[in-house]
């Protein structure tokens, strides 16, 4: 027994048509390797500089330190002139070397009753003055969040140039992320910039150097 296929003419037209402009079409130009983004430390000092031009630019203080023992004088004389008594902080080991006295494991509301929150930042961004904390290098995220005065130690060889520089570098583990940049500060009543209203009225950084 035989049997027939009968083909549509015009889908024949469309295929050989589609194949004729396929062969025609010029190979796809090949994709660009991704750059490295450039390590913190390059054009290191000039880093710095543009860093601390934009925290002033956004109303935050900084102090330069060389060494934990100039940070840790630095930052009690910066919790001494804000007359911060009760001063929350985080675990970070650093925080912990600096201010042995600090207060951590604060509920909400006690977080509330304190004048200062201490707390390191992972990175900088020298672009737009701002700190990036990662939630898996530091727990106690609220003492940066709820005092009226936040202090952050920050090394000078972790400042980025830009956002993006600063985010491939986030520990993937971190499940929240918190940018700082200045006091916090609103508009949302009658276009008025009030700040101090959500968080910290003071953003201090301390810029530590290696020895």
């Amino acid at each position: 027994m035989t049997s027939s296929i009968t083909t549509d003419p015009a889908r024949d037209q469309i295929l050989r048509s589609i194949r004729e402009h396929l062969a025609a079409s010029p190979p796809p130009a090949p994709v660009p390797p991704v750059p490295r983004p450039p390590s913190p430390v390059e054009d290191g000092p000039n880093l710095v500089d543009r860093f601390t031009s934009q925290l002033e630019s956004v109303g935050a203080q900084w102090t330069l330190v060389r060494g934990e023992a100039e940070a840790a004088r630095a930052l009690r004389r910066v919790l001494a002139d804000a007359g911060a008594k009760r001063v929350a902080g985080s675990d970070a080991p650093l925080v912990a070397r600096l201010l042995p006295e600090r207060l951590v494991d604060l509920s909400r509301d006690e977080l509330f009753s304190c004048d200062a929150g201490v707390t390191t930042a992972q990175w900088g961004i020298a672009e737009t003055g701002t700190l990036v904390l990662e939630s898996a290098r530091e727990r106690s995220r609220l003492a940066s969040l709820v005092p009226p005065v936040h202090v952050a130690i920050l090394s000078t060889r972790c400042i980025c140039p830009s956002l993006g520089d600063a985010l491939v570098r986030v520990d993937p583990a971190s499940h929240a992320i918190t940018l700082i940049t200045g006091p916090s500060r609103t508009s949302d009543i009658e276009l008025t910039l009030v700040v101090g209203v959500h968080g910290p009225q003071t953003v201090h950084v301390l810029l530590l150097e290696e020895e």
